[in-house]
């Protein structure tokens, strides 16, 4: 069979899978060597520091992983200390995350050595390559969102051509 005859090697979703699959298990590695976290911890403590205070659910929503993960994800990092939870003041239901002070050192750190391994990742293209890359994620993601939103807005639209 050819590769016609099976098409998931070629679409885009996947590609891209393959592509994040991949620079995670790299950066994760390397985080876990030199630093003791994962990637994901890494999304989980830059999320935090980007918006202080986050809640569980807003932390869930920014870093798209699952309600689970971040959950378990969010105990693993206060038990290292690297983050706190603090009841909410306007609303004791909630409850709202905080770096600690070695979880602040870790993110700067972490920053530092990414900003590294993120030069070296795209080094490999060209400058204007990184331009274009660029300029297509930002349209695809673009188009994407327009069409989320349309689809929550107007059921039934996302797909369909209107008659002319």
């Amino acid at each position: 069979m050819s590769a016609s005859d099976h098409p998931i090697l070629e679409y885009l979703s996947f590609r891209l899978d393959r592509l994040s699959e991949l620079s995670k298990a790299a950066g994760s590695k390397y985080y876990e060597d030199e630093f003791g976290v994962t990637v994901r911890d890494l999304r989980v403590l830059r999320l935090v520091a980007l918006e202080p205070g986050l809640t569980l659910s807003r932390l869930i929503e920014l870093s798209l992983l699952e309600k689970t993960q971040v959950s378990k994800l969010v105990s693993a990092l206060v038990r290292q200390g690297l983050l706190c939870r603090q009841i909410g003041e306007l609303d004791a239901r909630q409850i709202n995350l905080f770096l600690s002070a070695e979880g602040e050192r870790m993110v700067k750190r972490t920053y530092e050595r990414g900003n590294t391994l993120e030069k070296a990742l795209l080094a490999t293209l060209t400058e204007a390559e990184l331009k274009t890359f660029n300029r297509c994620i930002d349209k695809l993601t673009e188009t994407l969102e327009r069409r989320a939103q349309g689809a929550a807005g107007e059921p039934g639209r996302v797909g369909r051509k209107r008659a002319a």
